[in-house]
């Protein structure tokens, strides 16, 4: 169940990147977020109020808005980086480093993973570095430097958000998310404010604006899923399927945007696939 939950995950991720990141291209990429944090907090809302077994604990809330606030910096540096390098390179690099975390993590804290499940997790790293490998033939420009620092900054602080969010207890429910939706909304709502003083254009219109409550929906459903699956499995395994939200990000960007995909990046989401089997059967 943690592996499908963890799958899940890392599908509604990519979609949500998909969407926030071709949102990006359109309209300042704080009023993007803050358009889909803003409904993510209220679809989290309405979860602690439908959902049974949502326990209020304070220590979850706080460890939500923890994630909450690291994770918004990944949002923001991931939006940018797809807004300003090709999305079949900047989410994968991304990804790499938020595997990474929190497998360090799960090994500090002691935990052992079969060995089945190693070697999926030493599959899953370098398929994530062959789907973000740039290659001559491919279409589209080239990642340049600000690209390439977003999404390893990005990367960076996904990972810390995958390790803070599995802090939370098993009965928390949808708490945790609220609490993390609460503080990242409260941080955008400065941010637009300020944005708004420089003249900045503020909220998405039209389909900008669509695109932005898509990336809302499937980003609070790929959260939940992913705290429930911390709640029945490894972190470290957890993390890394939920990492591989790339290969959903490259194959709508293939097949809606039309980026071509290098031979490296076929037979990394190979590996992906053999990484996700392996894990799954460890």
């Amino acid at each position: 169940m943690a592996a499908v939950l963890a799958l899940v995950s890392a599908i509604c991720y990519g979609v949500s990147d998909f969407s926030g990141g071709v949102a990006s291209r359109r309209s300042p990429a704080i009023a993007i977020v803050l358009v889909s944090n803003t409904l993510s907090l209220l679809l989290g809302l309405l979860a602690v109020a439908l959902l049974p077994g949502s326990t209020y604990r304070s220590s979850d809330v706080l460890w939500g808005l923890a994630a909450g606030a690291v994770g918004l910096l990944g949002v923001v540096l991931l939006y940018r980086g797809l807004a300003i390098g090709p999305m079949s390179v900047v989410a994968p690099l991304t990804a790499v480093l938020s595997a990474v975390v929190p497998v360090v993590v799960g090994a500090a804290r002691g935990e052992r993973p079969g060995a089945l499940a190693v070697g999926g997790i030493a599959l899953a790293i370098p398929a994530m570095v062959l789907i973000g490998r740039e290659s001559r033939a491919a279409t589209g420009p080239p990642i340049g430097r600000p690209a390439l620092v977003s999404a390893l900054a990005a990367g960076f602080s996904f990972g810390g958000f995958y390790v803070l969010l599995a802090q939370t207890g098993s009965d928390g429910g949808a708490w945790p998310l609220v609490g993390q939706r609460a503080a990242s909304v409260a941080i955008l709502l400065v941010l637009t404010a300020v944005s708004l003083l420089r003249g900045i254009p503020g909220l998405p219109q039209g389909r900008t604006l669509g695109l932005a409550a898509v990336a809302g929906v499937t980003d609070f459903l790929a959260n939940l899923a992913y705290v429930l699956a911390t709640h029945r499995g490894l972190l470290a395994l957890v993390a890394v399927l939920s990492s591989l939200y790339p290969a959903t990000t490259v194959l709508l960007a293939r097949g809606i945007l039309g980026e071509r995909l290098a031979r490296q990046q076929v037979g990394g989401l190979a590996l992906a696939g053999a990484a996700v089997s392996l894990i799954a059967a460890g």
